[in-house]
């Protein structure tokens, strides 16, 4: 005979829902909840649940919810599923706890009562989102672009970067308030953030500024991109207690196929970023495109130093002599260790 039902019992498996939990990498913490008949896990947008990782095939494998039970399946991926360590051929049933490996992913599979989804959910939402805007954090922002700088170079894929910076934006504080000055920066984070594709990352990356990581979208169509969104802004009415503000950005922008090959990902970044103090050196509301990293340092200087009398032209500094082979350098052998180890960790995909 079964017990009672008391007020400190479990739910039963009816009343709980089965969830993925990410466990590894920039999307750590995050749930997904596994709806009706399962979901295909990938590395493509396509996919029910995404998963951002190199050693991830584009469609990796498939969940499977029925009568209550819940299943894994392999879709042939390159560097398989692995279920608590064991390599999954055929259906392999989940059980609560079950650690799910994909890559260089790990997934918890659990069920969880609603309450405990919407308390895990708001957990994860506070550490990847910034407060003010809703857009992801610069946390979330400097992790997704190490992962997707990885997968670029080993593929030779479309990466780029768009800084964007409300101009005049001190102005808007002084002249409107604070208040007004928050809702103006919220309000030009939705309105990117709802014009970019599912897989772009819009972040607030710091003040005024806004962040944009595209992937696979060449040199002309990222130029076409940043110009749309530098427009979308311009024509923006923002009514804040009865009166319509607008402004405008200016956009730097970096990309992978322009100019030399970037090593790091912070490369782009700062790519970026001297784009964007040419752009507002040259007036603007305009986006202008970094085609190498070193560009425009100049302008950039001159950026920051609007009230500083001007300097003459400084000679261009000449590169350093190439050392001699039998003397490296410690950051050429960090490189090379640092490589051997991402390379032995696992096949990467072709």
């Amino acid at each position: 005979m079964e017990a009672p039902a008391t007020a400190d019992a479990p739910p039963a498996p009816a009343e709980r829902e089965p969830t993925l939990v990410v466990l590894t990498g920039a999307r750590m913490g995050l749930v997904h909840t596994l709806q009706g008949g399962g979901a295909v896990l990938g590395r493509s947008p396509e996919c029910e649940v995404t998963l951002e990782d190199d050693g991830v095939s584009r469609q990796h494998a498939r969940i499977l919810v029925r009568q209550g039970a819940v299943e894994v399946e392999d879709l042939g991926s390159t560097n398989g599923t692995y279920v608590d360590g064991t390599r999954v051929a055929g259906l392999v049933r989940l059980q609560d706890g079950s650690r799910v490996r994909m890559g260089n992913v790990v997934l918890k599979f659990a069920w969880q009562d609603r309450d405990a989804l919407r308390a895990h959910k708001h957990m994860y939402d506070m550490s990847v989102r910034d407060g003010l805007t809703g857009l992801f954090n610069r946390r979330y922002f400097d992790q997704r672009l190490e992962s997707e700088h990885a997968f670029a170079a080993r593929h030779r894929s479309a990466l780029s970067v768009l800084l964007c910076d409300i101009d005049h934006f001190k102005k808007v504080n002084d002249q409107h308030g604070h208040q007004a000055g928050d809702a103006v920066l919220r309000a030009v984070a939705t309105e990117l953030a709802d014009r970019v594709r599912t897989e772009d990352v819009v972040a607030r990356f710091g003040g005024e500024e806004l962040a944009i990581i595209a992937r696979g979208i060449d040199v002309n169509g990222t130029k076409l991109f940043a110009e749309r969104m530098r427009s979308i802004v311009e024509k923006l009415q923002i009514e804040i207690d009865g009166k319509v503000i607008s402004v405008t950005v200016s956009v730097g922008i970096a990309h992978t196929h322009a100019g030399p090959p970037v090593s790091r990902p912070e490369g782009l970044v700062l790519a970026a970023d001297t784009a964007l103090y040419a752009a507002k050196r040259a007036g603007r509301n305009r986006a202008l495109f970094a085609e190498s990293p070193g560009k425009y340092s100049v302008q950039k200087d001159e950026a920051r130093q609007d009230s500083a009398p001007q300097q003459p032209p400084q000679p261009e500094r000449r590169p350093p002599r190439e050392r001699a082979k039998t003397e490296p350098t410690m950051p050429a052998q960090t490189d090379e260790v640092l490589r051997g180890i991402s390379q032995a960790r696992i096949r990467r995909i072709q």
